[in-house]
């Protein structure tokens, strides 16, 4: 098989019959694959443009999914190919959100303030007392049962004549505000893909605010909410972020927006 590409849990592989086939590290755990499976199942049973989920496959010891194979550019890689084009794209990618959040997840996907509570319980990186303050907040934030992918950003989405939504694995049910919170968060402090050229990482930084800003303009306009809606979310979507993967940098900058924002409700 050959390797065409790879992230921080997975590697992806051509495979037979134009499909591919996303590889997960040894040590990843298998009920995360599982999930991503059915989420990535219950988007497209809803018409989504998102690749068609095969099946689960093991292959010398690692559990894989497999694909439909879409060819295409990430929204990223044509925002840093064409840098001109970043408001366009940017307003793209809010019009495939919104379109997004009109779906129901009802009783069909795991509960957001479940999925964000657990995460912030999880991390070591805040005290307890904080932990219980930042959940009991996320409590009073108003539960809605609309399909959320959970982290949705330009290197998520594929063009290759249509857009196609890829990597459902953190895909929940509610509150669309939240969902959009974490693209937020993403285009104000969030770090680029393993492998990223340096080159690239300067161009999206130098951009990053003109595309956060066209993106909520244009999902705003879509959808009629206001951002105080949005901006609600930010501290147990910051919290929750703690708990990935993520570069030293981007968890000072949490950390320094999750105490400003602590202090802010206290």
């Amino acid at each position: 098989m050959n390797h065409i590409g790879q992230g921080r849990t997975a590697d992806i592989f051509e495979y037979k019959d134009d499909k591919i086939i996303k590889l997960y590290k040894k040590d990843f755990p298998e009920d995360a694959i599982n999930q991503e499976f059915l989420i990535s199942n219950f988007a497209y049973s809803l018409g989504i443009h998102t690749p068609q989920p095969f099946e689960l496959k093991d292959i010398n010891g690692r559990q894989g999914i497999i694909f439909q194979r879409i060819s295409g550019l990430t929204l990223l890689k044509m925002m840093t190919m064409r840098p001109w084009s970043i408001n366009k794209l940017s307003r793209t990618l809010a019009t495939l959100h919104s379109e997004l959040h009109t779906h129901d997840a009802a009783g069909a996907l795991r509960k957001q303030k479940l999925v964000l509570s657990g995460n912030i319980k999880a991390t070591p990186l805040l005290a307890e007392e904080e932990k219980e303050k930042i959940i009991n907040y996320l409590e009073s934030l108003p539960d809605d049962n609309k399909l959320c992918h959970g982290d949705f950003h330009p290197d998520n989405v594929l063009f290759d004549g249509d857009h196609w939504i890829v990597d459902w694995m953190t895909g929940m049910s509610g509150n669309p505000a939240g969902d959009v919170a974490r693209t937020v968060l993403l285009f104000s402090l969030g770090s680029m893909p393993d492998g990223t050229p340096g080159i690239i990482k300067t161009i999206v930084n130098f951009l990053r605010n003109r595309m956060k800003s066209e993106y909520i303009k244009k999902y705003l306009n879509i959808t009629g909410k206001d951002f105080s809606e949005i901006d609600k979310w930010v501290l147990p979507i910051a919290a929750a972020r703690l708990v990935e993967w993520i570069p030293k940098d981007e968890q000072d900058g949490l950390l320094t927006l999750i105490k400003d924002r602590l202090r802010a409700i206290s």
